[in-house]
């Protein structure tokens, strides 16, 4: 290490002499030199400030090939400081000089790259196009790929495959995702890439680790062998962790423990702290499980103070979740509450970030839809033609407040097993939202069932929700399909979700955290796939402190709240509504569009509306039916 220093420094003190000297050729040797050396010792900040001032260097001397892969050089940088956006412009341009260099090779890389980023932002289809463009250009250039001095590219072609396999695993597709695990798995081996072999042994024990445990196990172990010869401490922590995993699935906590200590411990030698807070929550966690509960709080309080320190956002709020559940399990209400309300501020948090950065780029293309601007403009409508279709209604507003909600609601759509929780008033429009966020999702193709709990007597609650068997009980005359069944590959919708029966919500617990169903008098198991959007009227902090809801399935229904605004918070939206329910209505009825006084707006707009949007539409309902 010290060598490598001394030899940085000589090399920045060469770069200053040429500089004085104005020697070009020795200051871009001196840069390459010193760019290699930085990239190395992963000192990413210099390796971005010298090969910025080495690109305009080749661009004055018009050495396209070395401008080219200077800004790869960029791209990949960015990529390992997780900056995927930035890298994909870098990659992009150098890209571009590729094709007209016609270099097929350095084309697949950069298409490698554009893979790994894409994948990396959750794009999964763009990142599969990129990657098998990478590999198909790679094969058909297989004669030049095997000259012994691209062995360099060979790994790039290896991991493209792998990217792939990762891919594929993250959309469920578990077979592919070996196929292409292995096929990488065999390149490694051929290449006697010893870093490769063990991240694939690694990526198979995570595609085995919910199908066979311990043939998971089987494979983390020989990937752990290999790292630890190579004696990367962060890999071996890591792969240690994942072993520890697999135990704690297994409910062996005492091994789970084993593991987790050990791979924080490798961590703690390394100087390494990025990865420390996850290692204290896996620990907390076990604790957690077995019922030691003040050990779980100091470890995930431990976890919290440094993830606070070095910022991770997403840390933070599962710390805070963690802390409300083992709270409540010590029955110290109080303190879980205080908790759980640290973890929905920071859930909220996090998703605002989200909706920032995200958020107007869906609105923008989510407007480009049939006729959406023409529509906008007429008739200050919120959603497409299509989609106005697909739910029997409409979403009426010019107020911030219900665009943020339209917002959430998209942002919800685009994460179609992600659950949701809809807060509102009665009249609001809950039914609207849960119709939207269905419609425009990937599940639309299947069905919405609509339950209102409120309306289900306890006493058939289980039959109702999980269906039952002919026989089963004293009146099962035939076999019943449950709503849980019924919604499969779609969306249920629990619509006054408080009013849910508790012994009933501990079973729709465990088939959001199993996803398997088993009908009253049956003695197998179904797989179901569905995503909940659950809505109530009601104060939720008020249902968790009388114990009438229960704090861990609120955890689990809650990944995205939306709240409507009563309408007297939004009078914005009083006018457009109300001339949207007066064309309607004169549809309908066939009358006359009135004219409406400014008077009678003004009035409605200090109203105080206890029914909401639909008390509105009444108003309305009930003067177009007087209207002569």
């Amino acid at each position: 290490m010290r060598t490598a220093d001394n030899t940085i420094e000589q090399l920045e003190k060469k770069l200053q002499k040429a500089k004085q000297t104005f020697n070009e050729e020795k200051i871009i040797k001196t840069l390459e030199l010193l760019l290699n050396k930085y990239n190395s010792f992963r000192d990413y900040h210099k390796v971005i400030k010298t090969a910025k001032e080495l690109y305009p260097i080749y661009e004055r001397k018009g050495n396209e090939k070395k401008k080219a892969e200077t800004l790869l050089i960029l791209g990949r940088v960015f990529a390992l400081i997780a900056d995927y956006e930035t890298s994909i412009v870098y990659i992009k341009e150098a890209k571009k000089t590729f094709i007209e260099l016609n270099n097929s090779l350095k084309i697949a890389i950069a298409d490698k790259e554009l893979g790994y980023n894409y994948r990396n932002l959750g794009k999964y289809d763009e990142a599969l196009v990129y990657l098998l463009s990478a590999v198909k250009t790679l094969k058909e250039n297989k004669r030049i790929l095997e000259k012994k001095d691209n062995r360099f590219e060979k790994i790039k072609f290896a991991e493209s495959l792998e990217n792939i396999g990762i891919i594929y695993d993250k959309l469920k597709q578990i077979d592919k995702s070996r196929e292409f695990f292995l096929r990488a798995l065999h390149m490694y081996k051929e290449l006697n890439y010893s870093f490769g072999i063990a991240k694939n042994l690694n990526n198979l024990g995570v595609s085995y680790c919910n199908e066979d445990p311990h043939k998971s196990i089987e494979f983390y172990k020989k990937a752990l062998n290999i790292i630890k010869k190579l004696n990367m401490k962060v890999q071996i922590a890591l792969f240690t962790s994942n072993i520890g995993g697999v135990y704690e699935d297994l409910n062996q906590y005492d091994k789970a423990l084993k593991y987790y200590n050990k791979a924080l411990e490798i961590t703690k030698e390394t100087n390494n702290t990025k990865y420390i807070p996850y290692y204290l929550e896996f620990i907390g966690s076990v604790y957690l499980k077995k019922g030691k509960y003040d050990l779980a709080i100091k470890y995930i309080q431990q976890s919290l103070e440094l993830s606070k320190k070095q910022n991770i956002q997403e840390q933070i709020k599962n710390n805070y979740q963690l802390l409300s559940e083992i709270y409540e399990k010590k029955k110290d209400y109080q303190t879980a509450l205080f908790f759980y309300r640290k973890y929905s501020e920071q859930k909220d948090k996090i998703l605002n970030k989200e909706m920032i950065e995200k958020i107007s780029g869906l609105q923008n293309k989510y407007e480009e839809s049939s006729k959406r601007v023409i529509e906008l403009k007429k008739h200050n409508s919120l959603i497409s033609t299509a989609l106005k279709k697909a739910i029997h209604m409409d979403l009426v507003g010019n107020s911030k407040k219900i665009k943020k909600v339209l917002d959430l609601a998209m942002t919800a759509a685009v994460h179609p097993d992600t659950n949701v929780l809809i807060l509102g008033e009665s009249g609001t429009g809950k039914e609207i939202i849960a119709n939207i966020i269905h419609f425009a999702s990937t599940r639309k193709d299947h069905l919405i069932v609509a339950v209102n709990s409120s309306s289900i007597p306890e006493t058939l609650a289980e039959s109702e929700f999980f269906g039952h068997l002919k026989g089963s009980f004293t009146g099962a005359l035939s076999d019943k399909t449950g709503f849980l069944e019924l919604a499969d590959k779609g969306t249920l919708f629990l619509d006054e979700i408080a009013d849910t029966p508790v012994s009933l919500q501990s079973k729709l617990l465990r088939v959001l955290e199993n996803k398997r169903i088993k009908k009253i008098g049956s003695k197998t198991e179904m797989q179901v796939d569905f995503r909940i959007i659950a809505a109530t009227n009601k104060n939720i902090d008020e249902l968790l402190e009388n114990e009438s809801f229960r704090l861990d399935l609120l955890h689990r229904i809650n990944t995205i709240t939306i709240r409507i605004p009563p309408l007297r918070e939004r009078p914005a939206d009083i006018k457009p509504l109300l001339e949207y329910f007066i064309r309607e209505l004169s549809k309908t009825l066939k009358k006359p569009i009135p004219k409406i006084n400014a008077a009678v707006i003004d009035k409605l707009k200090k109203y105080y509306f206890p029914g909401n949007v639909r008390e509105l539409k009444n108003m309305v309902e009930k003067a177009m039916i007087m209207l002569k």
